[in-house]
């Protein structure tokens, strides 16, 4: 054998009997890794991409393999290709115990990872208190900013709901006014997990309840549009603009009501919404069919179509008019009827009974009874709305602006039943459909 591919099986074999010890650790068989540093393998050896037997022990959380490793000499601040080192590793299992070892063996608590990810983060990523106090005992920067999104470990606690090491990090002095290359703050991420307990904190703190994204989005509207309950009513309690609109003219009541959250809805009258606020007026381009949404359209027209009294009744006890449309005249009655919800729509009816409206694009109650309904309710209960409104004297079979009758639409769906009923109902009246339903 030549020299040169002697040298080569060596080496070769040499970096074979290496792994031997981190397989040992990998196989969590503590009497092979005994063996094995017993009989001087090199402790250090790495794979591939770096990860020595150290890490993987504290990846595996085998604190005893650890403690051996480190008595061993194992070098404690070892990283990975990715810049994983034993630290971060520990951190992101959140085993203090471990985390406590590692430093006290010298690692650097200020390591991190190849995109500027610290320990620090990482800790308060999983939430662990005691594992934060300890890296900034030894010396971790408490505002670092990592490299991709510009984040602290403030806003990684925020984001998940780790209240406790919010409040941690504020009282050793964060900076809870640092917000990412998108803009976000600590509070923001607090409003979209939800966490009352970081949002009350992050507010206590001097966070304003009307910050707002470069978009004109406030914590307020990200928190309804989330349906963070807690978190809008702490924002509200805290000031926050209850009539506030982003640059979409997005408004918390309008959101609150489509969504039927009755409780946000609340809050936001409470802190005097206007029940009456309205979308933007819808405009079109000469040419442009008119078929998208109307403007114009209220919280109370929102909440009919959601089916949802409760919260129909929270906005008219609040002054909410029933008696205002949409812009294309879309009626609180029809806005009720296109919910399938037979309570709905008589508690519309109550407040409005205008049952023989047309809108500008010649639709009726009963075209709404049928357009969209079945996503919402049941063939029984848009049966019921049906006859409901027939009962009263809506119209049963009137062409829209497209030549559609109800029994048409209701045929495409198809809402066989509602379409028979319909078809039962002219009949009943001496009429003859003009489109007969589907058998």
């Amino acid at each position: 054998m030549r020299p040169a591919l002697l040298v080569l099986f060596a080496a070769t074999s040499l970096a074979a009997s290496d792994l031997r010890l981190i397989e040992a650790v990998k196989d969590q068989n503590p009497k092979s890794v005994a063996a094995l540093l017993s009989a001087h393998a090199d402790i250090n050896a790495a794979q591939p991409d770096g990860a020595t037997a150290l890490s993987w022990a504290v990846f595996l959380d085998q604190f005893e393999m650890v403690e051996s490793l480190l008595k061993a000499g194992a070098k404690v601040n070892t990283a990975d290709e990715y810049g994983e080192s034993p630290l971060t590793l520990a951190c992101g299992t959140g085993n203090t115990k471990i985390v406590k070892q590692l430093l006290d063996a010298g690692a650097d608590a200020t390591a991190s990872r190849w995109d500027g990810e610290t320990a620090l983060m990482i800790a308060a990523r999983a939430g662990t208190v005691d594992g934060v106090k300890m890296l900034l005992e030894h010396g971790a920067k408490i505002d670092a900013v990592e490299a991709r999104k510009g984040q602290t470990a403030l806003m990684w606690a925020a984001a998940e709901g780790h209240g406790d090491v919010v409040d941690l990090l504020i009282e050793r002095g964060a900076n809870v006014k640092i917000a990412s290359r998108a803009g976000f703050n600590a509070l923001v991420f607090a409003v979209q997990r939800g966490d009352g307990r970081s949002v009350s904190s992050l507010l206590k703190a001097g966070l304003s309840p009307n910050y707002a994204l470069r978009g004109g989005q406030t914590v307020l509207l990200i928190a309804v549009n989330g349906g963070k309950t807690k978190a809008a009513q702490l924002l509200l309690e805290a000031g926050a603009d209850p009539n506030v609109s982003d640059l979409a003219a997005n408004i918390p009541l309008l959101i609150a009501a489509q969504a039927g959250n009755v409780d946000i809805v609340k809050a936001l009258l409470a802190k005097h919404a206007d029940p009456n606020i309205q979308t933007a007026k819808a405009t079109f381009a000469p040419g442009q069919a008119r078929n998208g949404a109307a403007g114009e359209q209220t919280a109370l027209l929102f909440a009919a179509k959601a089916g949802r009294v409760d919260v129909m009744k929270a906005l008219v006890e609040a002054g909410a008019n029933p008696k205002l449309h949409a812009q294309d005249g879309t009626t609180l009655l029809m806005s009720a009827a296109g919910s399938g919800k037979p309570d709905a729509v008589k508690y519309a009816y109550d407040l409005d009974p205008d049952i023989k409206a047309v809108t500008t694009r010649k639709n009726t109650v009963m075209h709404s009874a049928v357009t969209g309904t079945l996503g919402k309710a049941t063939q029984d209960e848009i049966c019921k709305v049906v006859q409901f409104l027939a009962d009263h004297g809506a119209e049963l079979d009137s062409y829209d602006g497209r030549g559609q009758t109800p029994i048409f639409i209701a045929n495409i769906i198809p809402i066989d039943h509602a379409a028979a009923l319909i078809q039962q109902l002219i009949v009943a009246k001496g009429g003859t459909p003009k489109v007969a339903a589907k058998k």
